[in-house]
C-alpha cells in the first residue's frame, strides 16, 4: 500500500443532528459515551489559536460522495485486482452512497478535539451502526488545496485493497499484526449507504495538521460480509446507477443493518 507522507489512519469499527438525543445510554447500547453527547460545538481551546474547521460545502460534499462512489463502484464491477490476492469478487446489491447531515455533524464532534483518536460511540437513531475513517495530514505542502488533501486521503484508505484477503470480504475480521485494510472495508461495505465528513486544521507544532473524519451508515461488523459476492448489480431491486455501473440505483433502499 502507498503510504500517504505523515499520513496517520485508523479505523474501527437525513434526521436533523438536533433531532437525536445523544446522551440517551440506548443509543450507545454498552458502547461507551457518545461523542455529540454535550459535544464540542466549536473547536476546543487546546487545537490553538491557529486552529481552524474547514468548512466542506456542497461542492466538496458532492466531491467526497463521488469519489467514494466511483471507487465503490470499480469494486462493485469487479475491477478491483490486487498484486498480492487477484481479482476481487463484483457485489450483487453495493449501495449508491450519498451525503448524511447528521453524519457529518457527529463527524465534527470528533474532529473538533484536533485528536487522531476514534471516538467510543457515533450512532444515530438512523444509523445505530455507524463506521468510522479518520485521517491525521501533515507536510502537504502550501500549494495543496483542502480538496486536493481530501481527495488523497480517501484514494489511500481505498488503496488497502491490496492487501485484502478474500476471507475478510466474506466474514470481516481484523489480522493481529497484519496489514491494515479496515479504510478500505469501510469504504467498499455494501450497506454503507451514506457518509458525512469533517475536516480541522491545526498547528500542534511548528507544522499545520488537519484531522480528517468520515463517518458511514454502517462499520465493519466481525463475521459480517463487507458485502455479498455475485454478479454486478444482480441483486439490486430498482435496477442499476447508469452512472455509478455495478452500484444499485439511489432509491434501492438499503438497509444498514445485520445480516438477517
Amino acid at each position: 500500500m502507498k503510504v500517504l507522507s505523515s499520513v496517520l489512519l485508523l479505523t474501527l469499527v437525513g434526521i436533523p443532528a438536533q433531532a437525536t438525543n445523544y446522551c440517551d445510554r440506548k443509543l450507545c447500547r454498552g458502547k461507551g459515551r457518545h461523542i455529540a453527547c454535550n459535544g464540542l460545538t466549536q473547536l476546543a481551546p487546546s487545537c490553538g489559536s491557529s486552529a481552524r474547521e474547514i468548512p466542506l460545502d456542497s461542492h466538496k460534499q458532492a466531491m467526497i460522495v463521488a469519489l467514494h462512489n466511483t471507487f465503490r463502484s470499480r469494486v462493485a464491477s469487479g475491477r478491483i485486482a490486487s498484486s498480492r490476492n487477484g481479482r476481487l469478487p463484483p457485489a450483487a446489491r453495493m449501495a449508491t452512497m450519498q451525503w448524511d447531515d447528521e453524519l457529518a455533524s457527529v463527524a465534527a464532534a470528533n474532529a473538533r478535539r484536533c485528536k487522531f483518536e476514534y471516538d467510543q460511540c457515533r450512532s444515530t437513531d438512523r444509523f445505530p451502526l455507524a463506521g468510522q475513517n479518520i485521517a491525521l495530514i501533515g507536510n502537504f505542502g502550501r500549494a495543496r488545496t483542502d480538496a486536493d488533501l481530501v481527495m488523497l486521503v480517501i484514494s489511500d484508505w481505498f488503496a488497502e485493497y491490496e492487501d485484502v484477503e478474500m476471507g475478510q470480504l466474506e466474514s470481516y475480521n481484523v489480522q493481529k499484526g497484519g496489514p491494515r485494510v479496515g479504510h478500505f472495508t469501510q469504504i467498499a461495505a455494501d450497506r454503507a449507504t451514506h457518509v458525512g465528513c469533517s475536516l480541522v486544521s491545526f498547528q500542534p507544532a511548528m507544522t499545520t495538521q488537519w484531522l480528517f473524519v468520515c463517518n458511514y451508515a454502517i462499520t465493519n461488523i466481525r463475521e459480517e460480509p463487507v458485502y455479498v459476492a455475485g454478479s454486478a448489480c444482480s441483486g439490486c431491486m430498482t435496477g442499476c446507477n447508469e452512472k455509478y455501473p455495478g452500484l444499485c440505483n439511489v432509491e434501492e433502499g438499503i438497509e444498514p443493518k445485520f445480516w438477517d
